[in-house]
């Protein structure tokens, strides 16, 4: 947290990486890990005749590239029914963001050693022609900041409190120094906002596998804040804490947990849950006394 760095917001979305041939005219979208995307073929067609122009901006030539991005849409859940459905799927509203572009060649050696400032300049570059030629891909905006100086710690604070103000997930922090790695590293970190809700223990699931024959997830509702919430907490638990709930279970019936979780998501049918919920305490409270 030193140094200048590219502040983005945190998309809620689908990591989608699009292989582009720009001497074939030839898109393919992939997730992170190889999975064919077959439900956003709007994005491919528009991306397409785009190609020779974004390759020649970007890196001074014809040549095979891959962009690295997000694909959002009407919301998160929405998004993911779309993506994995295998026909009748209904996505065409869904815009893909462009956070990154590197060398085909480059990509699958796993390493870029361009500067990501350099990546940044040249992605702007690109950004007026894609508005004007394809109505569902966007370069991602941000701005630049210095985390050694006071006024760029403010501005950091200000920009990530505005983000989740706006209901994004939280910010994304890059090092403007940095290369691509095609891999999780310190060089592109996200910060994000928990929450805490507290929750009656409704009943018990078993687990499965390694957690045969003891607990496998704490099954919770609750009101928060006028949402009914029910959710099943299977993280944050410990192997001691498996077997004593377990063997405890008709005893913890009805008490109180503090769950730990991303954010408040709502299901299909209306209904409330939370996304990466974690159990983190009981509450001081016996069970069926007022909170």
């Amino acid at each position: 947290m030193q140094g200048r760095k590219r502040l983005e917001v945190k998309l809620d979305g689908v990591r989608v990486l699009a292989v582009c041939y720009a001497s074939m005219g030839s898109v393919n979208l992939f997730s992170r890990n190889g999975k064919t995307f077959e439900n956003f073929s709007h994005i491919e067609d528009q991306l397409r005749p785009c190609l020779k122009q974004i390759s020649q901006r970007m890196f001074g030539r014809v040549m095979d590239f891959v962009l690295d991005g997000e694909i959002v849409g009407e919301s998160f859940q929405a998004l993911m029914r779309q993506a994995q459905r295998k026909k009748d799927a209904d996505a065409a509203d869904s815009q893909y963001y462009v956070f990154d572009a590197i060398p085909r060649e480059d990509f699958y050696r796993g390493f870029w050693n361009a500067q990501q400032h350099k990546r940044i300049t040249k992605l702007a570059e690109i950004a007026t022609m894609l508005k004007s030629r394809c109505v569902n891909v966007n370069i991602m905006p941000g701005m630049d900041v210095d985390l050694d100086t006071a006024d760029g710690q403010s501005k950091m604070r200000q920009f990530a409190d505005a983000a989740v103000e706006q209901g994004y997930e939280g910010i994304m922090i890059k090092d403007l120094d940095a290369p691509y790695e095609c891999r999780r590293s310190s060089f592109w970190m996200k910060w994000k906002p928990t929450i805490t809700v507290d929750l009656e223990i409704v009943g018990f699931e078993q687990g499965t596998g390694r957690n045969a024959d003891r607990l496998g997830a704490i099954i919770c509702e609750g009101d928060d804040n006028g949402r009914r919430i029910s959710v099943n907490v299977g993280s944050g638990l410990s192997d001691s804490d498996r077997d004593d709930f377990w063997s405890r279970r008709d005893l913890l019936l009805g008490r109180i947990v503090e769950v730990q979780a991303d954010a408040v998501t709502q299901n299909q049918d209306g209904s409330y849950s939370l996304r990466f919920p974690r159990f983190l305490r009981f509450r001081g409270f016996e069970p069926g006394e007022k909170i």
